[in-house]
């Protein structure tokens, strides 16, 4: 119970400027409205942050590393909320794509001189 702990969760909790409204504001106007499609996978994509956060919540709480204990045998093993806080961010970081307008990539700039500006020997 550290007060950086409390900061932390101040943070996950909104506290710090996450803003799940905001987030979903912003991704209905990347989208086409008139879509259901495109309105579920917002939807999935406030869910699935929803879950992201709360995996955060529990990994503060029971650590990265949890102790085992069967019987007389005692160990301890990856908290399984951080494989599975990975496998929620890349389903995030899919859907976003989805948002994103694709970018273009500028065009090359001319960079071979032409002969005239060599000096003109061809």
């Amino acid at each position: 119970s550290t007060p950086e702990k409390y900061f932390f969760l101040f943070n996950l909790k909104g506290g710090g400027g996450l803003d799940h409204r905001k987030i979903r504001r912003e991704l209905m106007q990347q989208i086409d409205r008139k879509s259901a499609v495109e309105k579920e996978k917002v939807d999935r994509y406030i869910s699935l942050l929803n879950a992201f956060y709360k995996l955060d919540e529990a990994i503060i709480a029971n650590g990265v590393m949890v102790k085992i204990e069967n019987g007389k045998q005692i160990y301890w093993k990856a908290n399984p909320a951080v494989s599975e806080k990975n496998r929620i961010n890349s389903a995030l970081i899919t859907l976003e794509k989805d948002f994103k307008p694709v970018k273009t990539t500028p065009k090359a700039s001319k960079t071979a001189a032409t002969s005239d500006e060599k000096g003109g020997l061809v």
